[in-house]
């Protein structure tokens, strides 16, 4: 009686470390993405913003910046990654038509015109009219949310 319990309990707790690996595994070869998505206003282009785990189950996530446009190729930015509730990205119109995303340690212009995304230059990070942010809502989903529904906020990097 007292092999079967072990046997039992052997193969109960294999099973389970079994289903954990499997489970790791399938996350660390098939991770999630979380996409926001937004049109940019007067024009024909998308713009998203992409969240991938970097990790198994700390929230740490890798940043891409997508520009698309129907019958042109999608172009990509790669971002400063959130280690750390870092994620949040603001969305500005510039004034000569251009577009400009901002995070906490970088920022991206988008020209929507000639389908292009490049690495802004530090003086443009306070030029603008905030058009919304990407973002993780109260219910913990991430999304574009409009200006009137997420005022602008200083994207400062909090001291540890």
């Amino acid at each position: 009686m007292l092999m079967r319990l072990i046997k039992f309990t052997a193969i109960v707790f294999g099973a389970i470390v079994g289903l954990f690996v499997v489970l790791v595994a399938f996350n660390y070869y098939f991770p999630p993405t979380y996409e926001a998505v937004t049109r940019l206003p007067g024009t024909s282009s998308e713009i998203v913003v992409q969240l991938e785990p970097m990790h198994p189950y700390l929230a740490e996530y890798r940043r891409s910046l997508v520009l698309r446009k129907v019958g042109a190729s999608d172009q990509r930015a790669v971002m400063f990654p959130d280690t750390g509730g870092y994620s949040r990205t603001q969305l500005y119109r510039l004034a000569d038509g251009r577009f400009l995303v901002r995070g906490y340690f970088d920022a991206v212009i988008i020209d929507p015109e000639k389908h292009t995304l490049v690495v802004a230059p530090t003086g443009m990070r306070g030029q603008g009219t905030y058009i919304g942010a990407f973002d993780d809502t109260t219910d913990r989903r991430w999304q574009f949310i409009e200006a009137v529904r997420s005022p602008e906020l200083p994207l400062e990097a909090r001291g540890g």
